[in-house]
């Protein structure tokens, strides 16, 4: 399903059409960051909040899984999708505190073993409630930062919502599993801790609603997924 991280940045047939697909436009300052319900049950945004990073200080955003925890230092040319990061994984910023930040449950939907893996998408979580789309996202887009093009082994990627475009998934992931793939997104940053858990994933290829293809898994063929338990952004 993943074409090419040069033409989509996500599997083939995903992007633009998710929870993300642009900055919004709030007209209600103080209730743009309010989380909503949607009818089938995801928590959205209409932006993130400011999680008062440090610029002059380095952070690392801890994954906790239920192999283990992967450790990703934080790109500082990419503060948005920083900001982003740790405002979805600290609950306690929303105007509507829970004790679950945002990735709680969810799963590391996609693995191609030597490519890339991919997470931060809501419909796809453990507890197997929503159908798992590889498109939506906490309801808001953001700003790609940065030029670059090419991604060596374990660059953590923010893929663009759609091919060609200039806005970046609010809440998913890649990780790239080997030097020099191409993409379209921001480097959010580098794994530090944590790679051989995300090497000894199974290959996860799920079938997206209409999208299957012979190649794809269906859900009695698909192995168990890497689930997060919650992400934490700390000082380095």
């Amino acid at each position: 399903m993943i074409a090419s991280l040069a033409a989509t940045g996500l599997a083939t047939g995903l992007g633009g059409t998710g929870g993300g697909g642009g900055v919004p436009i709030v007209d209600d300052e103080e209730d743009s960051q309010a989380p909503e319900e949607t009818p089938t049950g995801l928590l959205t945004f209409a932006g993130p909040e400011d999680a008062n990073l440090d610029a002059s200080k380095n952070y690392n955003a801890v994954i906790t899984t239920d192999q283990g925890e992967i450790v990703i230092a934080l790109n500082p040319g990419a503060p948005e999708a920083a900001n982003s990061l740790a405002f979805l994984a600290n609950p306690d910023l929303w105007p509507t505190p829970r004790e679950e930040d945002f990735y709680n449950g969810l799963e590391f939907f996609w693995v191609v073993p030597g490519f890339d893996v991919q997470a931060g998408d809501p419909t796809c979580e453990s507890s197997g409630q929503f159908s798992c789309a590889g498109t939506d996202g906490p309801g808001y887009a953001l700003p790609k930062e940065g030029d670059s093009t090419k991604a060596d082994k374990w660059t953590v990627i923010a893929p663009v919502t759609s091919p060609g475009g200039d806005q970046v998934h609010g809440s998913q992931f890649v990780i790239a599993l080997r030097d020099e793939l191409e993409f379209e997104g921001s480097v959010i940053g580098q794994v530090v801790e944590g790679q051989e858990i995300l090497e000894s994933l199974e290959e996860r290829v799920p079938c997206f609603g209409s999208q299957s293809s012979e190649s794809c898994q269906t859900e009695e063929e698909l192995p168990p997924a890497l689930t997060i338990e919650g992400i934490e952004v700390q000082p380095a």
